[in-house]
């Protein structure tokens, strides 16, 4: 009905329009298929499993973050980021998790009643909120963390350089568009609810695909910027594989804004937009879950090695896919030796994986040595 239609109804007519529309669907049913407010079907475990999961990896990959701190006795700015992120994420989490009790993820809108869609609507409005301030953090401290750990003190270099330009207009841009989700309706309340009278001034939809476009960019960057760096250290290719894949879980953030931003896009072209928007919101955890193990993956290996039994595992594991390991007197009866005799200890070769301490001071060394190296050389032509 019309506002004007509605308007030339009585007070007592409007009253029983209003209390019939907000007793009904949120969304017409498509042909054939009845509304059912009792069981609106979706999935509760599934917001559930996705939710808790995500909150506990991004938990421990920030114990592990802080453990490693606390181990070299430095704490820097990026980790008060990295913080403030978690506690964010826990809101955000929050507000995902009493989706997930009603309706639930994966619930079309029908099945919904109209009453009902608006603290849903209020729900989602905060995530987004949560979204946007979790991100921005994010990337602001994973940057700041890969100035300290990839550019030499002094240097101003293509990763200095980028990186500075990716701090600044991430912190912008996610700012910016932190107070246009807040601020985008006059009173703020007609942002889940339309029968509020105001205005809505802003173009939301085009906000919306022009932050997935740019999160889903800046994220493709920070993935690809310490790889470049990576492959040009002067150590094995052995550990240069081991020092990518610990920098790589960068590509799950990537495929996760990817999906996110397809569903994103599916939101400006449907109706059924709890459905979507409840998928999109997963898969928001976990790019932002993705986000807090770039920052706590690294420090694992620190952290492992601080372990008071690390050590016997290492040894264990070591003699388990050494080749021959069936038993020191039997190895030195094959080779003609009475069996007390012990070969001299072989010299330890690091394993793929096994990264040495990943601070300030680590693979900045190598990138010295590489500069001394090309400066000896070129001086040596001269």
């Amino acid at each position: 009905m019309d506002p004007a239609d509605l308007a030339s109804l009585s007070p007592e007519e409007q009253k029983t329009f209003m209390a019939a529309l907000l007793n009904g669907p949120a969304l017409d049913a498509p042909p054939g298929v009845v509304p059912n407010f009792e069981q609106p079907g979706g999935s509760h475990a599934l917001g559930y499993g996705i939710i808790l999961l995500g909150s506990i990896l991004a938990g421990l990959a920030v114990l592990v973050r802080i453990s490693s701190r606390v181990l070299i006795r430095k704490f820097h700015f990026e980790d008060a980021l990295l913080l403030s992120a978690l506690g964010l994420f826990a809101g955000h989490s929050y507000v995902l998790y009493e989706s997930a009790i009603y309706p639930g993820m994966k619930v079309h809108q029908w099945n919904v009643l109209l009453k009902n869609m608006f603290p849903i609507l209020r729900g989602i409005h905060l995530g987004s909120i949560f979204y946007g301030l979790v991100i921005m953090l994010l990337k602001t401290a994973i940057l700041l963390d890969w100035l300290k750990i990839f550019v030499p003190s002094g240097q101003r270099n293509a990763m200095f350089w980028i990186s500075h330009i990716m701090i600044w207009a991430n912190v912008l841009f996610y700012g910016v568009g932190t107070l246009v989700e807040i601020f985008q309706c006059n009173p703020r309340s007609k942002i889940w609810n339309p029968f509020v009278e105001g205005t809505c001034p802003i173009d939301m939809r085009s906000h919306n695909m022009a932050a997935g476009v740019v999160n889903l960019v800046s994220d493709v960057i920070i993935l690809g910027l310490p790889q470049l760096v990576i492959w040009k250290l002067q150590m094995s290719r052995a550990s240069k594989i081991g020092l990518s894949l610990l920098f790589a879980i960068g590509t799950f953030a990537c495929a996760s804004a990817a999906v996110r931003f397809y569903y994103v896009y599916r939101l400006l072209h449907t109706t059924d937009q709890l459905y979507v928007a409840s998928i999109a919101g997963l898969w928001g955890v976990g790019e932002m879950t993705a986000g807090f193990l770039i920052m706590g993956i690294p420090s694992l290996p620190k952290v492992f090695k601080s372990l008071p039994f690390s050590g016997s595992v290492v040894s264990l594991l070591r003699q388990l896919t050494r080749p021959g390991s069936s038993g020191e007197g039997q190895s030195n009866s094959r080779r003609g030796l009475p069996s007390w005799y012990k070969a001299p200890p072989e010299k330890k070769r690091r394993a793929q994986f096994e990264v040495s301490e990943l601070n300030e001071h680590d693979l900045l060394s190598h990138q010295e040595t590489s500069g001394t190296k090309e400066s000896s050389g070129s001086g040596g032509t001269a």
